[in-house]
């Protein structure tokens, strides 16, 4: 069964994937930021307990993940899911808080960039890999009052193309 490596797989669509993914068999290594919140997948792993690798591991922080990347290197990922986001506040683009708009970016874009720069390595050592981006259709149309999103997103598109 094929390997996935999914980025905020604690909660909302990461958690989703997580709990499709393994009840089709899948190997899954779920990936979260905060070990505290981790509740939903200690509960998979009791279901599922030699298919999944729970994770600590903070897309903010480069060194998190390549850590990780490091730990993992034995180990074939077929599938990387960059899921792990926030949307920030609604705030029009003159009130925005400059270091939520910079955190909800860095989060979006630069996550999924560091974490397709540390794992990409170990999709080419195995001659395989695939990459899922998870993005939003306000990064295509702009959503007006969730600037530093919508960025974000469009970020992750472009580089997804």
């Amino acid at each position: 069964m094929p390997s996935v490596l999914i980025t905020g797989s604690n909660r909302g669509i990461g958690l989703e994937f997580t709990k499709q993914l393994l009840s089709k068999n899948w190997d899954c290594i779920a990936t979260c930021r905060d070990e505290n919140k981790n509740d939903d997948l200690r509960e998979l792993s009791k279901i599922f307990p030699d298919k999944i690798i729970i994770e600590q591991m903070d897309v903010l922080d480069h060194k998190s993940i390549d850590n990780l990347a490091v730990k993992l290197k034995n180990r074939k990922i077929d599938i990387l899911i960059n899921n792990a986001g926030i949307t920030g506040s609604n705030s029009t683009l003159w009130d925005y808080e400059i270091n939520e708009w910079n955190k909800v970016v860095e989060i979006n874009l630069m996550g999924t960039f560091y974490c397709c720069k540390c794992i990409v390595p170990n999709m080419i050592k195995n001659n395989y890999g695939r990459i899922v981006n998870v993005a939003s259709v306000a990064g295509k149309d702009g959503n007006a009052n969730a600037s530093a999103y919508s960025v974000g997103k469009a970020g992750a598109i472009g580089l997804t193309k």
